[in-house]
């Protein structure tokens, strides 16, 4: 966060609420019900720490409240509403939201009326379309426009990205390969330049990262541009080429 402030980065601080009670409506193990009051004030508290901690520095654009909740049920507003209201009165200076998920889409999301931005995580070519760029980009526009149409807010691409295992290549772009991620991004940036209501993106993510062992996992959580022993792969090259003018 200091070196932000230094150098002029931009921050979005975040609560650690991933995913408030979609494990019980994706049923198995993880069926178990997190909305509800006791979860609310652990939340309450968990935005109040960050407020107090990271409200003082300059670099600090918007608070994100969660991540892809259910946002799509008349309980989940309930939830969110004083959560919104405690931010806001905490800080009323900086705007408040908190990541879709591609589950609660524009028709059918209630959650982002409250919020001051809309912010999405999404994954045309990868979990939709995987392996289909131009249906993936169809897809990706018609979204985006939805969005646009029926929320007068900014948007911001929280996520979006492919696994990719380094030094895997093919003539063609394939799933799994740097062409591919290279081509996925590219096809992701062009159609948030021609939407004027996208004013952020955040690539997910940085750097492979380690997780849970499954069968959609290659020695963990591929998505990153740098390997986890910080090497890059072609799209950060290409990340580079689409964010500094003098690349």
């Amino acid at each position: 966060m200091r070196s932000r402030d230094e150098f002029g980065g931009a921050g979005i601080p975040h609560v650690p609420g991933a995913q408030v009670d979609q494990p019980a409506r994706q049923g198995g193990d993880s069926a178990v019900e997190t909305i509800g009051e006791e979860t609310r004030r652990t939340h309450l508290q968990a935005i109040r720490e960050l407020v107090a901690r990271d409200k003082n520095h300059p670099s600090v654009v918007l608070w994100s409240i969660a991540n892809e909740p259910e946002s799509d049920t008349e309980a989940s507003r309930k939830y969110f509403e004083p959560l919104f209201a405690e931010t806001r009165r905490l800080d009323p200076s900086r705007p408040v939201g908190f990541v879709n998920v591609m589950l609660a889409p524009a028709d059918a999301c209630v959650v982002t009326e409250l919020a001051d931005v809309v912010m999405l995580n999404r994954y045309y070519g990868w979990y939709v379309h995987s392996g289909d760029l131009a249906a993936a980009e169809r897809g990706l526009e018609e979204e985006l426009n939805a969005w646009a149409a029926r929320h007068d807010k900014p948007i911001i691409i929280t996520e979006y990205g492919a696994d990719t295992v380094a030094g895997l290549h093919s003539i063609t772009p394939q799933p799994w390969t740097e062409e591919y991620q290279v081509e996925l991004l590219e096809m992701y940036h062009r159609v948030f330049d021609r939407n004027d209501a996208v004013v952020g993106e955040q690539v997910w993510n940085f750097a492979d990262f380690a997780t849970a062992a499954g069968f959609a996992r290659v020695q963990g959580n591929k998505k990153g541009v740098f390997t986890r022993e910080r090497h890059p792969k072609a799209a950060a090259f290409a990340l580079r080429r689409r964010w500094r003018t003098d690349a």
